[in-house]
């Protein structure tokens, strides 16, 4: 009970820190929040990617995260939209997303993103996972701006048959490469003419 407890102290840490900017509100609120005060750092915008692994996050110039690709099923997940996946046995698998919100304190290059995957409803052959998910990405940027080294810490509800064990709650060290920066961001969002 004591790791739960230090993990979700962590987590509201998390959510309070970052560049002075308020979680409170709706996503319009926050995004208008950063898009006025103009402070996301550049070199934390872009595109980022597990180097061994499914995880890829999207920071659009302004702060906000546009998609995650999480590892369940590799589902692309948006903030406060349900995607639909289509499984290898063709059955259909439904992800929702909550607040995903990244901050990033441009003096100590220290980004946070916390993902939440409201609920999820997975399907394989004649088995069905119903849960939700909490995931926490907090790590420095480096210099470059190339490389993101956050430690994980996952929490997760995926029922009765697949309880998380409160003792299995750690924080995981995770490498992330930037794929695409603020500038290719910013070019592929722009307007055709």
């Amino acid at each position: 009970m004591r790791n739960v407890t230090i993990v979700f102290v962590f987590i509201i840490c998390l959510l309070a820190s970052g560049c002075g900017r308020s979680v409170a509100g709706n996503k319009t609120e926050r995004q208008d929040v950063w898009q006025s005060a103009k402070t996301f750092p550049s070199f934390a915008a872009g595109t980022w990617q597990q180097k061994e692994g499914y995880w890829k996050i999207v920071i659009e110039p302004n702060g906000v995260v546009s998609s995650v690709v999480i590892p369940l099923s590799s589902a692309k997940i948006r903030p406060h939209q349900t995607t639909k996946v289509e499984m290898k046995d063709g059955s259909f698998s439904t992800f929702t997303g909550g607040d995903i919100i990244a901050e990033c304190n441009p003096v100590t290059r220290e980004l946070s993103v916390v993902v939440e995957t409201r609920e999820f409803h997975i399907r394989f052959l004649h088995n069905r996972i119903d849960g939700n998910r909490l995931d926490s990405f907090s790590g420095p940027v480096s210099q470059d701006g190339k490389i993101w080294k956050p430690g994980w810490i996952e929490i997760f509800d995926y029922g009765p048959e697949m309880p998380q064990d409160e003792n299995d709650i750690f924080v995981e060290p995770i490498i992330f490469d930037k794929v695409a920066s603020q500038t290719k961001l910013t070019e592929q969002n722009a307007p055709e003419d």
